[in-house]
């Protein structure tokens, strides 16, 4: 883990959170942007995926079941 997003994580409180890793951060990235409707061609560049296979898992996702996590997670703030 880098030193930067350790300092992150500290500033934040989540430095004991195991799952919050800088990869999920790409995970979530990717996830918002299909949700939103960002065609999967410029989510594939953006994060640079090596071939549009691996983007397109984050189609294949129950985008209403998703956007209802979201929206509690960003509830609970």
């Amino acid at each position: 883990m880098s030193h930067t997003f350790r300092k992150a994580r500290d500033a934040m409180g989540l430095d004991d959170d195991t799952e919050f890793v800088l990869h999920a951060l790409r995970h979530t990235c990717a996830l918002r942007m299909v949700m939103v409707g960002v065609p999967l061609y410029e989510v594939k560049t953006m994060l640079g995926h090596s071939n549009i296979t691996v983007t397109e898992k984050y189609a294949h996702l129950n985008v209403d079941k998703l956007k209802a996590a979201v929206d509690r997670v960003q509830g609970s703030k």
